[in-house]
């Protein structure tokens, strides 16, 4: 083996080791009370006692909590792919028979990425309470999925259109020669094709709207509505001054997302460089 390739898996298994070890500290963190924290924070815990998560499990009402945030996932993904899918589409082919037009609603789109979230959080605010009547107002987990839609369009928007582009016009224009409509060449024709980037967009979506929090905070009110992550902001509060009742539930709510890029990093790596060199 060359010298540089092994310094170069020394340096990887360095960087993982720097990257891996708060959480692991983390983890034997959880095992202890408030005075082996304190005293001994960096041995091991005298006994490794898993009822102590399954306590913190039950009263956290952490599956509460993960159904709350999984609708708000769910639905703000298929949204956004819903709408970035078929917008990006006419942006696309618009730039070939109309390119002012394609650019300008492309860049429309863009110009969204400049626009901070606290500028937008009155508005969004406001909205919410005139939503109330209908169930999708404030203090209600429905009001977050549809700004969360909006907030994804930009993004969506890039990576999508040049996926888009990098489709052959010549595959669409046989398939209409062969009397195909425009649902069957985008599904039957377009999507696979741009899988990849597809696959990548709804990791993207799921994990942006199961991590957000700044809306949440505002909007959302009562504990049983609550999302992860703002949950995850008064766990302190509720456990009081238990920091190892704090630490597990941490744990528990990092490691499905830890499995979550486990299984699909492929998939994220591969969607964006296909976009990055296609588009």
């Amino acid at each position: 083996m060359k010298p540089i390739r092994i310094v170069l898996y020394l340096g990887v298994i360095l960087i993982s080791a720097i990257m891996l070890f708060p959480f692991l500290w983390g983890v034997v963190l959880s095992f202890k009370d408030n005075a082996g924290i304190f005293t001994q924070p960096t041995s091991f815990p005298p006994k490794w006692d898993f009822m102590k998560y399954v306590d913190t499990f039950t009263k956290s009402h952490i599956l509460i909590l993960f159904k709350n945030s999984l609708i708000v996932a769910v639905i703000t993904t298929i949204g956004a792919l819903v709408i970035n899918f078929f917008s990006s589409f006419a942006i696309a082919r618009l730039h070939h028979r109309h390119a002012a037009m394609g650019n300008f609603f492309y860049f429309f789109f863009l110009t969204a990425t400049a626009v901070p979230i606290f500028v937008l959080l009155f508005p969004i605010y406001g909205i919410s309470i005139a939503l109330k009547p209908l169930g999708m107002g404030v203090d209600s987990i429905m009001t977050l999925p549809w700004p969360y839609i909006a907030g994804s369009i930009p993004f969506g928007t890039l990576v999508f259109v040049g996926g888009m582009k990098a489709i052959p016009l010549e595959m669409e224009e046989a398939a209409l020669m062969d009397g195909a409509g425009l649902l069957r060449i985008l599904f039957l024709i377009d999507l696979p094709l741009i899988m990849p980037v597809f696959t990548t967009l709804t990791i993207f979506n799921f994990l942006g709207a199961w991590n957000e929090y700044t809306l949440a905070s505002i909007l959302l009110n009562t504990n049983t509505h609550f999302t992860i992550p703002l949950a995850s902001a008064f766990f302190r509060e509720e456990f009081s001054m238990d920091y190892g009742a704090v630490m597990r539930a941490v744990i528990m709510i990092l490691i499905p997302q830890l499995i979550f890029f486990y299984i699909f990093q492929r998939r994220i790596i591969e969607g964006m460089t296909t976009a990055g060199i296609k588009g």
